[in-house]
């Protein structure tokens, strides 16, 4: 493919080429890690020239950060109608409905966990851009989905949030230990009360932010009026 490749001539035709980059992408972290991810095997597994693959995304992490960004949304898709089902004010089911569905997307966790050390390096500053906002734009709606079941300030929403970011990658890393680590739980059973599970272990850490957010103020540095003026912006420029 790469020997007959011919440049997009159109909005579509670009679109098509993206997505097969993306596609194979996920093909790739299906089967290893996102520091195992080269841009020179994404290219040889899309059919392309690296320097092919460079005319639609101006890098490896750009590519990365795509699917991470497509990956959130899919979990507030799934979180929504699962914290529907939820009580009101109860925080161990609220808790419960955010660890579930964060659980059952793998690859959001894989990625959130790379986000702040290796895929937000090597950008330019208009995809970064265009990340952040993305992100700010996620972090209204988890925080509007998470206060339709419990009362939380503007402020409180937007700790949530960060909070999320945080632990969802934090979480994953510390549940998969290195063969190494692994092996010292196996020789030593007294050290196995730091082998945690990914799920329970998410679970109670939400359950302690919502219990700690319902007590104190977080200090925040923008307010989540300036997270909405952000989303709208970014929907107008969608509409358009």
């Amino acid at each position: 493919m790469s020997g007959s490749f011919q440049r997009a001539r159109s909005a579509e035709q670009r679109e098509l080429r993206r997505s097969a980059i993306l596609a194979a992408a996920r093909e790739l972290l299906d089967e290893r890690r996102v520091a195992d991810v080269s841009l020179n095997e994404l290219a040889r597994r899309a059919g392309l020239a690296k320097s092919n693959v460079l005319r639609y995304f101006e890098s490896r992490e750009a590519v990365l950060l795509e699917i991470y960004d497509q990956e959130f949304g899919a979990w507030l898709d799934a979180l929504e109608p699962a914290m529907g089902a939820v009580e009101t004010d109860d925080i161990e089911a609220i808790a419960g409905a955010l660890a579930r569905t964060v659980a059952a997307r793998p690859l959001l966790c894989e990625l959130s966990a790379s986000a702040p050390g290796v895929l937000e390096h090597n950008l330019s500053a208009a995809v970064a851009v265009a990340y952040k906002l993305a992100a700010s734009a996620h972090a209204v709606r988890l925080g509007r989905i998470v206060a339709s079941r419990i009362e939380l300030t503007p402020a409180a929403r937007l700790g949530l949030a960060a909070a999320a970011n945080l632990g969802i990658g934090g979480t994953w890393a510390a549940t998969r230990p290195s063969a190494g680590m692994a092996a010292a739980y196996d020789l030593h059973p007294a050290l196995r009360i730091y082998r945690f599970g990914f799920e329970p272990s998410l679970r109670e850490y939400f359950a302690t932010v919502l219990t700690g957010l319902r007590q104190r103020e977080p200090r925040v540095g923008v307010d989540a009026d300036g997270l909405d003026e952000i989303a709208r912006a970014i929907g107008a420029a969608g509409d358009g």
